[in-house]
């Protein structure tokens, strides 16, 4: 290589050994660009595989008839009277006539006037409540607590209380405006509560009771018949349906209307055709290349993805039975008739519209060849979880084998290094070899030329042998 080495150190031995190890390096340095590109596949890949998590759950929605299933409900004039809840898994569709002459109510009490809500000037004492339940609630007031306000707080600051207190500005009564109502927590008239009973020693002003409401049920009428509920929250009123009533209005019926939600049912199936699309959005990217595309970071022609593509396409195309197989409404049905078409790009388009229309026309029929057994749906988590199942699943083994390709050249090039550091350490010690036998024959070569007074040729020949 033509080099020409100092004796004194000049630095040469080092760059010298430097270059040869940059040199031997260079195959780690091709590992290392090699599995920064599977790396990045791994990340594409796993980008690829989460697109299947929104896929499932999109899935899951139509599968079986009350997951595919979706009931809203029409109150008319009612919605400011109540608000309705629906169980889809228990309700049924129809219509009720409702009326709600009376609210339930709860036991409730209102103290006597006071000049201050803040001023401490009812002395020591307690507060004790009695529930119909047999047990007794007492609240300790101390000095510090003895107002409205604070006994207010004491009352509303524990959660077992059987009651709550509110401090109100009663202006009727200009000179002693600040009131104390205390509340039952339950309404109804089995809520009953003994109200309250104060004992107070030392104060300033007496704690009283001015006036009381007594419990009622709520009343309300549905199709003409009367009904009475202990609360204004009535859990399954009908089957699957609680109602939270709002306010009364006697003689003003209105009309509860449950059914289908057919706008619902079509948004859960453009949910899946959208999802879909992502997975096969991803595929289609990855087959579109030029002369410009870096192939080794990307899955063109890969194929796992163009199994997954071909069997997702396929369920597409195929017929959906729907009907019963005895009798003359037996039918197979086309996803395309729904509305669910591909196009040009190879995306699929969902045309709401139709498949609304049809959902509409033939609930039953469309209901049945999505969400049945042998439907559209559990045939798509069928071919799902063969693609996701951990463990086994096409999308965990591709992933395995891709990882097993990192740790495969994880161990080449840790191979390689041991090698290199090997190496390194064998080369300088030459160098460093080579470098001691020219220091000293530079040594031999300045006392000889001491010696002859630098006349003689014994003196060149070790400077020639030296390079100078």
């Amino acid at each position: 290589m033509g080099l020409r080495y100092d004796p004194i150190g000049g630095g040469q031995f080092k760059q010298a050994v430097k270059q040869i190890i940059e040199a031997e390096g260079q195959p780690i340095r091709q590992l290392e660009t090699r599995k920064a590109r599977e790396e990045a596949k791994i990340k594409l890949f796993q980008d690829f595989k989460s697109r299947f998590t929104g896929m499932n759950k999109a899935i899951r929605e139509l599968q079986g008839f009350q997951r595919f299933r979706e009931l809203k409900v029409d109150l008319g004039d009612g919605a400011q009277q109540v608000s309705v809840t629906v169980d889809k898994d228990k309700a049924q569709p129809g219509t009720y006539e409702i009326e709600i002459a009376q609210l339930a109510k709860r036991t409730a009490v209102i103290t006597n006037g006071f000049e201050s809500a803040d001023e401490a000037n009812l002395g020591v004492g307690f507060i004790q409540i009695s529930p119909d339940n047999g047990e007794t609630f007492e609240i300790f007031v101390d000095e510090e607590n003895a107002s409205l306000r604070g006994i207010a707080n004491l009352i509303n600051r524990k959660a077992e209380s059987p009651i709550r207190a509110a401090v109100v500005n009663d202006a009727a009564n200009p000179e002693a405006p600040w009131k104390m109502i205390f509340s039952s927590k339950k309404e109804g008239a089995n809520s009953e509560i003994k109200f309250p009973e104060f004992y107070f020693l030392d104060g300033a002003q007496e704690l009283l009771i001015e006036d009381i409401r007594n419990p009622e049920n709520a009343v309300l009428q549905m199709d003409g018949f009367p009904i009475e509920t202990a609360s204004n929250d009535v859990n399954d009123f009908l089957p699957g349906i609680n109602l939270h009533l709002k306010q009364a209005k006697p003689d003003t019926p209105f009309t509860m209307t449950i059914t289908e939600d057919y706008q619902k049912i079509t948004g859960k199936v453009k949910g899946l055709v959208e999802e879909m699309n992502k997975i096969l959005e991803f595929i289609v990217k990855q087959n579109t290349i030029d002369e410009k595309t870096d192939t080794s970071t990307t899955f063109a022609g890969d194929t796992t993805l163009q199994n997954i593509e071909y069997k997702l396409r396929n369920l597409m195309h195929e017929g959906y039975p729907a009907g019963d197989p005895e009798k003359d409404d037996f039918r197979v049905v086309y996803l395309n008739e729904l509305g669910v078409e591909f196009q040009k790009d190879g995306m699929l388009a969902f045309k709401e519209d139709r498949f609304q229309k049809m959902l509409e026309k033939d609930f039953d029929g469309i209901s049945q060849a999505i969400s049945a057994e042998y439907g559209f749906a559990r045939q798509v988590q069928y071919v799902l979880d063969g693609f996701t199942r951990p463990g086994d699943g096409v999308l965990t083994n591709r992933e395995k084998g891709l990882r097993a390709r990192v740790k495969e050249i994880d161990s080449q090039i840790e191979s390689k290094k041991m090698l290199l550091d090997r190496k390194s350490q064998a080369i300088t010690e030459q160098f460093a070899r080579l470098e001691a036998s020219l220091s000293s024959m530079q040594r031999q070569s300045q006392s000889l030329a001491a010696m002859g007074g630098g006349g003689g040729g014994g003196g060149n020949m070790v400077a020639q042998l030296l390079g100078g």
